[in-house]
């Protein structure tokens, strides 16, 4: 096996050697310490290049979850031969994902704080001149309540004015967002309610909470109410965008996996789940100057 300095790992793979400190400081690069100095196996490099360029054909998407958008994906997963990976941790921690170049795009949901819908994010976390943004579909919010709806819940006011237990999605998550901002509207501070329940940490998790007796309410998407048989009262209809750096937009990979967002490839299953408008599929709602249409 033959052993490296940085110097010469820095001129085999072409790389300025300020770039090398600068990924053995990020755990980016496979190293080791001897005797003081930085060295690097030139077998483990290799392996290291052959698993990155693998890693390129395949696709992973950060951020929000969703549960049509992973049957679009394993839909698209058995028909090709490049493979997409979903990573759902909501829209905030989806974007700094994406920001830091560990996804290839993310999906996203964020409200703006008038509670409206625009791609005003894409100034708060990102530069917007570097990222398309492509609308995958709308889909309906609201309340789970279980099926008989014992309470007689009729708006969101009613559950804290009830003094119920509501359970909350995980802080990040642009349903999250959505909460908060209908708390604030409501004068509702949820700190000092000590009748909560933990955070959910996806609308499956959300809906379960109030299924399993843990909450007499919580907050997610319609169609995990219709699978589940809960009492749904809908409050809000939002985009669901995906986020797609400038630079990658027109790759290969990239390009076959957004072109497969048309209404007319999906199969009929998903093209009428309740909660969900899929009517603007695929239409580009954001893109930067520097692409030409």
């Amino acid at each position: 096996m033959r052993i490296l300095s940085t110097k010469e790992v820095s001129a085999y793979l072409n790389i300025n050697e300020k770039k090398i400190y600068q990924l053995v400081k990020d755990g980016e690069i496979p190293y080791t310490r001897l005797g003081g100095k930085i060295l690097f196996a030139q077998e483990i490099i290799d392996r290291w290049i052959h698993q990155n360029t693998e890693l390129e054909k395949n696709i992973l998407i950060s951020g929000s979850d969703d549960l049509l958008l992973r049957e679009i994906v394993d839909h698209y997963n058995r028909d090709h031969e490049n493979t997409v990976f979903c990573a759902m941790v909501g829209s905030v921690n989806g974007i700094k994902v994406l920001k830091s170049g560990r996804a290839t795009m993310s999906c996203v949901h964020i409200a703006d704080q008038d509670g409206n819908y625009s791609l005003s994010f894409l100034d708060r976390y990102l530069d917007r001149e570097n990222y398309v943004v492509m609308r995958l579909f709308k889909r309906c919010q609201g309340i789970y309540l279980p099926p008989d709806n014992p309470h007689a819940i009729k708006t969101f006011k009613d559950i804290f004015s009830r003094k119920l237990r509501f359970a909350n999605r995980n802080h990040g998550s642009g349903t999250r967002i959505l909460v908060d901002q209908l708390f604030k509207e409501l004068g509702i501070n949820i700190r000092s309610d000590a009748n909560m329940p933990p955070d959910a940490q996806s609308h499956i998790g959300a809906a379960m909470k109030v299924l399993s007796g843990e909450a007499d309410a919580s907050f997610g998407i319609q169609n995990v109410s219709e699978m589940l048989k809960l009492k749904f009262i809908p409050v809000f209809e939002e985009p669901f965008n995906l986020i797609v750096p400038a630079d990658q937009w027109e790759s290969r990979i990239v390009r076959n996996f957004i072109d497969f967002f048309d209404q007319t490839r999906l199969p009929r299953h998903l093209q009428n789940l309740p909660g969900y408008d899929i009517s603007e599929i695929g239409n580009v709602v954001w893109k930067p100057s520097s692409l030409a249409d």
